[in-house]
This record gives structure tokens, C-alpha cells and sequence, in this order.
């Protein structure tokens, strides 16, 4: 059977040249659901090349390396029978959207199903997919009936992330609500942190996931909110670790930092804390602090380090900020 008369691999009922071939040509979604249909579509008909077009680039999907990415997505395509889509939920509010699917999948004649709760984003004027929480099978406990909660990030070149954030004076409803979308936000993005300014205010708030230390093993529980922190006592010795920022998606570096801090903070209920941590939660926190007084990870590397990452700053910027290397 042709493309033109066959139905359309997103499930709508519909003939594929008068659903989604449009968009693969270059038409643009209306909405947030029709880029989730088409994208399940593209990988249907192994059209790598709509799937890194339609991704996010801050999406942790993304990748520099684009001819890697497409042969990765090819070969993915290639291996798996894409059976049938089944749509849970869509929510869309202004520039976010949320959709939850089910993609009926076999994969080396095993059924490798999985329910996606996707996020997505318009950015001048073209929804783009940014992150995904997959739970294995029919899951319809992601199911949500709220709008979306995933709040616009801020990233490199955004003059919010180079200024200092004001004192929070009040623990009340608004605070809480952003609080709760900050956590919502955090996760669909797989992040282990999120300052208030990488959400566009530019306030002393950051949460983290907790990290426990099991024999060598980091695992993260539960999730920690920090209000109006302060630093200090950091250790003499230091470790360096390769760090990474929402905020500047695609980049790593090493940073060199104290193995251990003392850290006072207020919690949601008003209380003020006082901890000495070290390791992995020493890390995040002094990450997350920076965030607070306008400081990026990159900014604490040499003058040299720094240089080496100035193409690929740039080439984040112009694909973030203007589009120009999407």
C-alpha cells in the first residue's frame, strides 16, 4: 500500500499524507499533540532527521554530535515494530504542554511498551519536545488533570543567571506553588537541582534531590527546599568533578570545588537549619548557591577552561536564543 492511501502511523484515523506527512515536510504543528503524533509517526516511518528538527535544544535528548544522533535514531526505528500510539491526556497553557501516551512497541520480538508523560515547549512560535518521564507498559498513573507545571527555563545569555536574587521575606501560597512546580520541573528535566533564577526569579530559593552515600553508590531520595541559604566554613580539601547546568544544556566541565561546607537555610516551614554536609550534597548545594548570587558552573573555571568552551557557549546561544542553529 502507498503513503498516499495508507493511514497514518500516529493512530489518528486518518491518511497519512493528510495528517502528519505535511508536518514531516515542514508544515508546523498547531499544537503540542500534533507534534507528539507526528514525532511517534517519524519513528514509525524512520524519519530521523523530523525527530532532532522537533527536539528541544535544551532537551536532554539533544546532542552536538548530530550525525551520531541521527544513526542512533535510525537504528532504534530499524529494530522496532511500532504497533499502535494511544494518547492518555494532553494539557496545553500558553508556551507548555503536556501529553501522555502509550507507544505499543515490540522491539527483538519482545514487547518493549512504554508510557511517556511529555513535556513541551514553544519557542518563537514552534512547539518543540523537551523531556520525557517513561515508566515502563500501560502506566495511567501519569495521567494528570492538572495544566502543565513545567516552568520556561532560563539559559545561557539570560541576564537573570548573572544577577543577584533578593531575600525571601514570606513563606506563603505563591511560594509554595512555585516551590511545587520548581520540584515538577526539576524532574521532567532529570536534573538533581534548580535555583529560583533558572526559572526566572530572582530569588534565594533552590531545590535539590537528597543524595544518600550507600558503599559507592550516590542514590537520590527525596527532595529538599532551601530558602534564603548561606555558606560557610568550606573545607580545605576539594575535590573536582565534571558538572553540568540545565541552564546550559549539551556542556560539561570540571569544577573545582570544597569537599565540605557548613550550610544554613530556612525550610518551608519557616524553620532555620543548620548542617554540615559533604560530597555529592556539598556539590549541589554550592552549585545551586552560585545561582543565587548570579555565579554559573563555568565561571569558576580558568581563564584557558573557559576559552576552550567559548564555541560551543556560542553555538548554545544562538541555537537557544535565536534559532539560528536549530
Amino acid at each position: 500500500m502507498s503513503t498516499q492511501t495508507q493511514l497514518c502511523p500516529c493512530c489518528s484515523g486518518v491518511a497519512y499524507e493528510a495528517c502528519c506527512k505535511p508536518l514531516h515536510d515542514g508544515q508546523m504543528p498547531s499544537t503540542a499533540l500534533a507534534l507528539m503524533r507526528s514525532r511517534y509517526a517519524a519513528y514509525a516511518l524512520c524519519i530521523p532527521e523530523y525527530i532532532v528538527q522537533t527536539t528541544h535544544p535544551a532537551s536532554p535528548q539533544f546532542s552536538l554530535d548530530t550525525e551520531q544522533w541521527l544513526q542512533d535514531i535510525e537504528a532504534f526505528c530499524k529494530e522496532t515494530t511500532f504497533e499502535r500510539l494511544e494518547i492518555l491526556s494532553s494539557h496545553e497553557q500558553d508556551n507548555l504542554a503536556n501529553v501522555v501516551f502509550v507507544a505499543h512497541l515490540t522491539k527483538n520480538e519482545e514487547n518493549a511498551s512504554f508510557t511517556e508523560k511529555s513535556f513541551f515547549e514553544k519557542r518563537q512560535g514552534k512547539w518543540l519536545y523537551r523531556s520525557g518521564q517513561l515508566t515502563e507498559g500501560h502506566a495511567p498513573h501519569l495521567v494528570t488533570t492538572n495544566q502543565p507545571r513545567l516552568l520556561p527555563l532560563a539559559y545561557y545569555g539570560d541576564p537573570i543567571l548573572t544577577k543577584e536574587a533578593e531575600r525571601i521575606h514570606a513563606i506563603d501560597d505563591d511560594l509554595r506553588k512555585l516551590v511545587e512546580e520548581m520540584i515538577e520541573t526539576m524532574d521532567a528535566c532529570d536534573g538533581i537541582g534548580l535555583a529560583a533564577p533558572q526559572v526566572h526569579h530572582s530569588i534565594k530559593l533552590f531545590v535539590m534531590h537528597n543524595p544518600v552515600e550507600k558503599g559507592n553508590k550516590t542514590l537520590f531520595q527525596g527532595v529538599k527546599v532551601m530558602l534564603n541559604p548561606e555558606i560557610s566554613s568550606p573545607s580545605a580539601d576539594t575535590s573536582t568533578i565534571s558538572e553540568g547546568c540545565l541552564s546550559i544544556p549539551t556542556i560539561h566541565a570540571d569544577v573545582q570545588r570544597p569537599s565540605e561546607i557548613t550550610i544554613e537555610y530556612t525550610d518551608m516551614q519557616g524553620t532555620r537549619l543548620k548542617e554540615r554536609v559533604k560530597g555529592w550534597a556539598a556539590r549541589i548545594i554550592q552549585h545551586e548557591n552560585d545561582h543565587l548570587n548570579g555565579i554559573l558552573f563555568i565561571d569558576r573555571l580558568s581563564e584557558s577552561e573557559k576559552q576552550k568552551l567559548q564555541p560551543f557557549l556560542e553555538h548554545l546561544k544562538n541555537r537557544i536564543h535565536d534559532g539560528t542553529e536549530l
